[in-house]
């Protein structure tokens, strides 16, 4: 009776460990990684290039509303006038900021390259350290 027991309570020790091991690993979106080397920040997660730059938020020229624009390549759309960008004309509006793609934080953004560039190059989330970098070289 004893062993059967023993059989019983090994059993439910394992089938234990394998329900609480995958809560003690911290499996989620924040997975501890080091940046770019030119970055020189440690992150736990990012991208690169103009194609993966977090949604902007511009200021309207016309009307001086905020509006969003999602990806680097979508129309810039006023929600409140008739006014219309291309997503190519991002430099000639004022960003107010970006937006963290992990959780939706207002970003620290900045430029290395003013003389160089009118966009901005880089974005930092202080809240979960997600970092996007604009990749160029200069020859």
């Amino acid at each position: 009776m004893v062993d059967w027991s023993l059989a019983i309570l090994g059993g439910l020790r394992t089938v234990g460990i394998y329900l609480v091991r995958p809560l003690q690993r911290g499996d989620g979106p924040n997975k501890f990684r080091l940046s770019a080397m030119e970055t020189a920040t440690t992150t736990h997660d990012g991208d690169q290039g103009w194609a993966k730059r977090p949604p902007a938020v511009l200021e309207c020229d016309r009307c001086g509303s905020e509006v969003l624009q999602h990806n680097a390549r979508d129309s810039i759309d006023c929600p409140r006038c008739v006014a219309e960008f291309d997503y190519d004309e991002f430099a000639d509006l004022e960003l107010l900021y970006l937006t963290c793609p992990v959780c939706k934080s207002r970003m620290s953004h900045g430029q290395r390259h003013p003389e160089r560039l009118d966009i901005v190059e880089w974005a930092t989330c202080d809240a979960c350290r997600y970092h996007w970098e604009f990749k160029h070289s200069y020859s």
